[in-house]
Parts: C-alpha cells; structure tokens; sequence
C-alpha cells in the first residue's frame, strides 16, 4: 500500500499587535395603539421599529467602543461576526488575521474588491494608496464610485475610503498621502511600507519601484503581492519570503495507490504501481509512506515514515536518496 503526502514550505506569522471585533444589535421597540386615533399598518402588525434618540445613539457608540477595547485587550474570536470562516481557518489563524495589517496600492476594480474582502476577513488595518483621480472606465470595476465622483478633485482612495470603513467597523481603514505612486516620488512610496504585514499591488507600475518595493517588504519581514487584471487575463505574483510552507498545496486527500513491484537493483529504488488502479498522481517533492510490504528485509516496515520521491512516469516513481541494493 501507498499513501502519498505533499509538502512543501509554510511563511511564520508575523508578530503584531492583535485586535478583535464585537458585535452591536438594533433594538426593537413596541407601540400601543392611541384609543382617539385608528392604529396604522405596523402597530397592527404589533410592533414597529424606532430609530434611537442622540443621547441614546452617543451612549451606544461608547458602549460599541468601550467592548471593542476590550475585546482587542483579551485577543478573544467574535464567533458571531466570523462564524463562516471560523468553520474554514480556526480560531488560531482567524487571531493572526486580526493582527495584520496591510497596505493596498490602487484602488482599481480589483483593488476594491481586494480591499473590500481584507476588511471583511477582519484584518487589524489596511491603508489605501491611489492618488489617482476617478474616470468612467473605474465605474464597471470599483462598485464604490459613482458617476458623481467623475470630475471630482478627489483620489480614488479618498472616495472609496468612507464606504468601505463600513464593512467592518473593527477595521481601521486609512489613505495614504502621496503625489503619485511613481519612481520620481520613490523615495516617499517606500516609505509608507512600515510596519505591515503585507503589501499587495493592484496596479501597473514600473518594472525598477516593483523590484524596490519586493526588497523592501523583503528587509522588514513583510509578504508581498502583485496582481494585476486585465479584461478576461490576469497575473499573480506573491513572495512570502525565505520561509514559507505550504502543508496542503490542493486540498486533496493523500492518494492511495497498489504496488506492483519494488526495483531495488536500481539506485535509487525504482517503484511502480499497479496501471489498472489508475495514475499515481504524485509530483517530484512529494512524500509517499509504505504499509504492508514484504521483503526487502524489512526496510519499508516502518509505515510511518515518509520518503522524497521524483516521479519518472505517471505510474512509476524513485525513493530519493534511498539504496536498497543489498536488501
């Protein structure tokens, strides 16, 4: 028998300052019908719903800021805000989420979106970075402009910036204030990379402040991440720096597959499995462990432990590393 498990490398957590996000409820208030007047359509319904008055709406607020407080000092998971993706990620990394914080260059229709699933996730803070003013082609991709902000005087980071502190009020939302993101102003685009724990680019820039910007995430331990759409292609590129693993490449389960014999005259040991039982499906990197083999002297009896192999085949492999010539 042949179970195959993938390794590969996984990035340490950064180590900032962690928050956390409560939740607040609307109250309901109920109406009695006046005895000298008919009762209207939603007392007769039986209740209706009553906007606070401002003394009541300001106690609120310090009531929201204070458990807020509270809630970043004990480092405690709101299970209610973030229920669906708790079942998904657990609340150790949901806590890591919570103490990052991210700097967003252009704010594009991909950059919103960004944006706005980085302040859904419940991340610490995120500062947004576009000094560019609005045109119409941002109205079909930012959902957060309107054609009122054509013409504007504004950036695009300005004007985004209000509606998406409204996703999540836990989630500190700011703009960065530079002329432009381009080289003649490097020097002050760098320097707003501090204190982050990742940088992610939505937007075309220039191949030497690309470079500048990855090296600099790189000496201060922070992830870097440039994407870019372009109608119906896009690309990606993400560094995570030197250490980074990744434990589960394609969420598959292990594969299973029959041996069909060990060659181990070859070195390293060739080993091939059984055609009828399909491909094995490894790739060279993988991790394959062995149960119930014999011969060999014993020296696949341990199962396990895990061996490297390089695929040479789709239904044969080599133990890396391995000689089992005098088995």
């Amino acid at each position: 028998h042949l179970q195959s498990h993938a390794k590969k490398i996984m990035k340490r957590p950064l180590d900032t300052t962690s928050s956390n996000t409560t939740s607040a409820q609307k109250s309901t208030t109920s109406e009695e019908p006046s005895s000298s007047s008919p009762p209207t359509k939603s007392q007769r319904m039986g209740a209706s719903l009553a906007c606070p008055k401002k003394e009541e709406k300001e106690e609120s607020n310090k009531t929201m800021e204070v458990e807020k407080m509270d809630a970043v000092a004990t480092g405690e998971v709101d299970e209610k805000l973030y229920s669906r993706q708790l079942y998904v990620m657990g609340h150790e990394a949901q806590r890591r989420m919570m103490a990052s914080n991210a700097l967003l260059f252009g704010l594009s229709g991909l950059g919103a979106e960004v944006a706005k699933n980085c302040i859904l996730a419940g991340i610490s803070s995120i500062t947004l970075c576009d000094p560019s003013p609005p045109t119409s082609f941002d109205l079909g991709g930012n959902f957060y402009l309107s054609e009122a902000d054509i013409g504007s005087d504004k950036s695009r980071a300005v004007l985004s910036c209000d509606k998406l502190s409204e996703l999540n009020q836990y989630v500190k939302v700011s703009v960065a204030d530079v002329p432009s993101i381009t080289v003649e102003h490097q020097e002050e685009v760098l320097n707003l990379v501090e204190n982050i724990s990742v940088l992610i680019v939505t937007i075309p820039l220039p191949d030497s402040l690309i470079i500048a910007l990855n090296e600099k995430c790189r000496s201060i331990g922070a992830s870097f991440i440039y994407s870019i759409t372009t109608g119906v292609f896009g690309k990606v590129f993400c560094d995570f720096g030197e250490s980074f693993v990744v434990s589960d490449k394609d969420g598959e389960q292990p594969a299973q597959s029959q041996i069909e014999f060990i060659d181990n005259d070859a070195t390293p040991p060739a080993v091939r499995v059984l055609e009828d039982q399909g491909r094995h499906g490894l790739e060279t990197g993988d991790y394959v462990s062995f149960s119930r083999v014999q011969g060999l002297d014993g020296l696949l009896s341990d199962s396990t432990k895990e061996y490297e192999i390089k695929s040479t085949g789709p239904y044969s492999f080599e133990l890396v590393g391995m000689d089992f010539t005098s088995a």
